[in-house]
């Protein structure tokens, strides 16, 4: 793993679950919708050995029209919406409900899509680094602050989640931007706890 003024390049083979995420975000990108991802994906995508189900992206809110040529394009491609049609995801993102996409005919693993709806969401837009895996790049929420999210979601598997993207990111991550996020959601003593 090599840590650069770019981003972050992976060097392991993609798993299905990678693969799903890069095919996906490939559409994101080619239909020209903004995302990131972000919660426990991230830590298994920088090598973090559990299980995950689900990989969670977030979007800026897009009209109509785009929300048609991302339906068609996922559906072209072999993908279907495992909960509700791909043909209602422009109205299932406007109730700020998540839209899961999975192989046709699966249910996992899903890409579970939501559009921005908090300054949390916000920033992992705004922040979101480049990862470059097997040729291809993907855009995750930046490693300072998914590693103090997930000391705020409190679970035992988050707080390992933020512990070793911490050990793995080490001396890449930016001290002052991590401090700032810690500090925002109040997670100073585990924080102290990670760092000990």
């Amino acid at each position: 793993m090599e840590f650069n003024d770019e981003g972050v390049v992976i060097d392991k083979p993609p798993s299905d679950l990678d693969r799903l995420m890069l095919e996906v975000g490939g559409i994101l990108d080619d239909v020209g919708i903004e995302y990131s991802v972000v919660s426990g994906y991230v830590a298994v995508l920088f090598g973090r050995s559990r299980a995950t189900e689900d990989i969670d992206v977030i979007t800026e809110r897009f009209d109509e029209g785009t929300a048609d040529e991302l339906a068609t394009r996922l559906q072209e491609a072999g993908y279907w919406g495992s909960a509700m049609p791909l043909d209602d995801l422009r109205e299932t993102l406007a109730d700020d409900l998540p839209v899961r996409i999975a192989e046709d005919g699966h249910r996992v693993p899903n890409v579970e899509l939501k559009f921005a709806s908090d300054e949390h969401d916000r920033t992992s837009l705004d922040d979101a680094i480049h990862v470059r895996l097997g040729g291809e790049t993907i855009r995750v929420g930046s490693l300072e602050f998914q590693i103090a999210y997930k000391l705020d979601m409190g679970a035992r598997r988050d707080y390992e989640d933020a512990l070793y993207l911490h050990e793995v990111a080490g001396p890449s991550l930016n001290r002052t931007a991590l401090e700032e996020h810690v500090m925002k959601l109040g997670v100073e003593d585990e924080y102290e706890r990670l760092r000990g």
